[in-house]
């Protein structure tokens, strides 16, 4: 197999990166060229100074590199790999001692030629310090404006800049400040302050602005978005906020490096130094004695949605207590506005769905037998319409740089202002674009039969929990969890949609959790000849039983119909003794 690893950096500027889909052209040109299986790992936003273990699709790259499932690597040149030699050593290693081929731009590497080896170093010494001077260049500038007192990036909560940069204190976010201190001084944690707050509707640092928080999975790269304005206060935040010596005044220069770490006074301050003194002094007997923090292993996070309220459904995990399932956010404070949903054992849950997905060989079937999807239809009609829109950006940005070039105009700011703006649509909409061609590539159905025969067949009971969680995101889009009531029990309705599929499944399982069946199945459309000269029968005789005559130009387009099936006497069963537990 064939990995086409791409990577975009965090800060790219306008025109001066590969985008994503070019990466992954010439990656597929190669894969059809040699003939190979292919599979994308993809780092957006993601810096080549980073170590491997930093870069989740690199990291994994790697993994799947050792375990002998891939076999071959493109990349569109060097530095998509590395800026960072100590990466590329390891990188080099690893192919060697796996007799893994490199493609730079698609031409075979030499690993045991020696002056591909020295030019791949001298290659890297120089992406490594292209990546340092970027680097020092905006800490310098931001460490200036630090030892000023002047502001730089996101402000502080509770502070606003004037127009000379200059740190001021906006009154309507630092009374809660105030308030924060106060009440921890009085021996209140920082969980029910922040309750408190959000009982009060204080509003949060994202509050008063418009628009949304995204959130991206780090394995299917699904985007979860929140409005701005539903953020609420967490006790963690407040915690932060409580120890952070920016309120008493005091600016702190690198934080992590003791060494180098430098404190600047600014003009203005929230809380007198006294108060933040005594206030932190106290903070530790706020907090509850609950031992060390356990790190938990959540299987389905990201893609559980209730289906009573839409909420996200989270595991949740408690060292002491029964408390180990999966439950409505809109259970869980400061929410609590959910009252129909039922929280379901996390281990059989997660059973279920390994079972399903890795072991019923069923739906490996269902979905390598689906007909040819729309689904990147509506894709590729908004990707069209995205780049005719960068077009007219483009030849609005051309008509601004001749009007800046003027020498009456050049010192405009109205025309220097809309240039800036538009450049910045023109890089958000090329972000956009690069989103909808990942999508619509990972859609078409030449790709699609592969990319989930090979997803479904690399699980073993062997192998790790990321792993298992790449390949269990990248076979489903979502979960839905709807609860029947019945006495004091009930039954539990889940609603899987598969990536990239129309189809889906519906489970029904009681509150044991251990006997799940296979309710229905639903596709869009016909699956075979078969399937569909049935379907244009069933047409037919409508047509003729509404007395509407049929006529052959009415099957232009028709795909058959939409089928639910039942799966009688399919089902999953779980045996309690044989969970998988991953903690």
């Amino acid at each position: 197999m064939l990995a086409i690893y791409c990577r975009t950096s965090k800060n790219k500027a306008d025109g001066t990166d590969y985008s994503i889909e070019t990466q992954q052209q010439g990656g597929f040109k190669l894969a059809n060229h040699l003939g190979l299986q292919y599979r994308y790992y993809v780092d957006e936003g993601m810096s080549g100074t980073l170590a491997i273990e930093d870069r989740p699709a690199l990291a994994d790259m790697m993994s799947d590199l050792k375990k002998g499932v891939i076999t071959n690597i493109y990349c569109i040149d060097q530095s998509r790999i590395e800026r960072n030699s100590t990466v590329w050593n390891i990188f080099s290693a690893e192919c060697i001692a796996h007799k893994c081929k490199f493609y730079p731009n698609g031409i075979d590497f030499d690993f045991s030629n020696d002056e591909s080896i020295l030019g791949s170093n001298l290659i890297s010494l120089v992406n490594s310090y292209y990546a340092k001077i970027t680097s020092r260049k905006v800490k310098l500038a931001n460490y200036s404006k630090t030892l000023k007192g002047k502001t730089h990036g996101m402000k502080p909560y509770g502070y606003q800049r004037d127009e000379n940069n200059n740190f001021i204190i906006f009154e309507e976010e630092a009374q809660y400040i105030r308030k924060m201190f106060n009440l921890s001084l009085q021996g209140i944690g920082s969980y029910t302050i922040a309750n408190i707050l959000n009982e009060e509707g204080a509003p949060t640092k994202f509050n008063r602005f418009k628009g949304k928080i995204k959130r991206i999975n780090e394995f299917t790269k699904n985007v979860t978005e929140f409005e701005k304005s539903n953020v609420k206060w967490r006790g963690n935040v407040v915690y932060d906020m409580l120890t952070n010596p920016i309120y008493k005044g005091i600016r702190i220069w690198n934080k992590k490096d003791i060494n180098k770490r430098i404190e600047v006074k600014i003009d203005v301050q929230i809380i007198e130094d006294d108060l933040w003194d005594k206030v932190n002094e106290n903070l530790p007997k706020n907090i509850k004695n609950v031992g060390k923090r356990a790190d938990y292993h959540y299987l389905l996070n990201g893609i559980i949605k209730c289906g009573h309220c839409g909420n996200e459904v989270l595991g949740k995990k408690r060292p002491k207590g029964n408390d180990n399932s999966y439950k409505c956010k809109g259970k869980r404070p400061p929410h609590k506005d959910c009252q129909d949903s039922r929280a379901i054992s996390l281990p059989k849950l997660e059973n279920f769905i390994i079972q399903h997905l890795f072991k019923n060989k069923n739906l490996k079937e269902l979905l390598l037998e689906a007909p040819k999807s729309n689904l990147s239809i509506p894709l590729r009609e908004k990707l069209d319409s995205k780049k005719k829109e960068l077009v007219q950006l483009d030849k609005q940005l051309e008509r601004l740089v001749k009007l800046l070039r003027d020498p009456d105009l050049e010192d405009d700011e109205t025309f220097k202002e809309d240039y800036k703006l538009t450049k910045l649509k023109r890089v958000k909409l090329n972000l956009e674009i690069e989103d909808l061609q990942i999508k619509v590539l990972e859609m078409e159905n030449e790709t699609r039969i592969s990319r989930t025969k090979t997803l479904i067949e690399t699980y073993t009971d062997y192998i790790q929990f990321d792993e298992i969680k790449r390949l269990v995101h990248s076979l489903i889009e979502s979960i839905k969890i709807h609860h029947s009531k019945q006495n004091k029990s009930g039954y539990y309705f889940i609603v899987i949609k598969y990536r990239n599929y129309s189809e889906e499944s519906t489970f029904t399982t009681d509150w044991k959790g251990l006997k799940w069946y296979w309710h229905t199945h639903y596709r869009e459309k016909a699956l075979n000849k078969e399937q569909l000269a049935e379907d244009v029968e069933m047409l037919k005789a409508n047509y003729d039983r509404k007395g509407i005559p049929f006529n052959e130009e009415d099957l232009t387009g028709y795909e058959g119909n939409t089928t639910v099936s039942g799966m009688i006497g399919e089902s999953v069963d779980l045996n309690p003794n044989e969970l998988v537990l991953f903690d």
